[in-house]
């Protein structure tokens, strides 16, 4: 028995040894892992906030363990205005002193992409508008309102006897359309005639639909949001990005347009029919075209919120030396909305630097 004591003994002595060296590890951690924990630093731009205060709560946030922290407007009185940048480059300053990291929050209040309520509908994302007319052929069809700038396309599809539309059928009505106005002869048979526009998308559901949001899924306006919100950051702190500014915290965004100009550039990398993909997403085909084609349009869609707005925001970081991180709504299963996450949650995130899930508390 004393022999068996003795044996446990010594190869418990290891074990022990290794415990000891976690402990001490986790309370004198590394600055390399402590990086990756800091809080959410709210920024108000009120008296109460002197750069004495801001210091003074930096201080804790260093004596906690913590490595990094982001700056967020929560909400900033002068977000994007000199006092904001001020109380960044306070904040930055010490942040230095302390040898911690500081990532810059890029909305007002919530959610990203928003620009605090500013969006201009030229910016904001888009929606998907169908209208048809059902026709009997042979005949010469002629209607006037086919064009302008929300205008997108017109197809035409033969109807089978149960009134679906066949995918194989399908024309696009592009070449005969002038000045505005559609003539087209339809041949024999029972034909629907489909011209796609896009409209607004709703107001975000953070803010109870008051709000617009950019659209992440047409170039033009992502760039515009880079150039609004980015840029200016950096024209202020280029200096440190990469060094005490390793990049920028996007929060909660939502995804609220199912159609961007960037759509059609997709379908057609990827090889997709658009007028099927278009037809079965609003109206619906005939047979095993419908659910393959519904199912190529809303991928395209996401893989354009991705390839473009968050794409587009991780190219612009990495470009300047800094990372884009973030994290979407987890909580009443938003991650599966479309309007949350574009329709497919790993299409948005697989562009990020690092990709994530706003997990809090109970919801677990």
């Amino acid at each position: 028995m004393k022999c068996l004591f003795l044996s446990f003994c010594v190869g418990l002595t290891p074990l022990l040894a290794a415990a000891d060296e976690l402990e001490t590890r986790f309370r004198d951690l590394p600055m390399d892992a402590r990086r990756l924990t800091g809080p959410l630093f709210w920024l108000h731009g009120d008296d109460n906030e002197t750069p004495e205060r801001l210091g003074h709560m930096l201080e804790k946030v260093a004596e906690g363990g913590n490595g990094c922290f982001t700056a967020e407007s929560r909400p900033h009185k002068d977000w994007l205005g000199p006092g904001w940048y001020r109380d960044l480059g306070v904040c930055l300053d010490k942040a230095k002193k302390l040898d911690l990291q500081m990532w810059i929050f890029d909305e007002r209040w919530w959610p990203s992409q928003s620009i605090g309520g500013k969006v201009p509908p030229r910016y904001a994302a888009k929606t998907l508008v169908a209208e048809s007319v059902d026709i009997e052929g042979p005949k010469h069809f002629e209607a006037a309102g086919y064009g302008g700038e929300r205008s997108i396309a017109a197809v035409a599809g033969r109807l089978n006897d149960s009134g679906k539309i066949e995918g194989a059928t399908l024309v696009d009505l592009a070449p005969f359309i002038k000045g505005g106005k559609l003539a087209w002869k339809a041949p024999e048979g029972r034909w629907k005639v489909m011209r796609f526009s896009h409209k607004l998308a709703s107001g975000l559901g953070q803010s109870g639909g008051k709000e617009l949001s950019v659209d992440g899924a047409s170039r033009d306006c992502a760039e515009w949001f880079l150039k609004t919100v980015y840029q200016p950051h950096y024209d202020h702190f280029a200096k440190d990005f990469g060094k005490s500014i390793p990049g920028f915290f996007y929060d909660e965004p939502e995804t609220r347009g199912d159609w961007g100009t960037e759509l059609d550039v997709v379908l057609k990398e990827w090889g997709v029919d658009w007028k099927k993909a278009y037809v079965a997403y609003k109206f619906g085909l005939a047979g095993d075209d419908d659910v393959a084609a519904r199912y190529q349009y809303m991928e395209a869609i996401a893989e354009c919120w991705g390839r473009v707005m968050y794409g587009g925001m991780t190219r612009w970081c990495e470009q300047r030396e800094v990372k884009s991180i973030g994290h979407f709504m987890e909580h009443s299963m938003l991650y599966l909305k479309p309007k949350y996450c574009a329709g497919d949650m790993m299409r948005l995130q697989k562009y990020s630097s690092m990709g994530g899930i706003d997990l809090v508390v109970r919801q677990l």
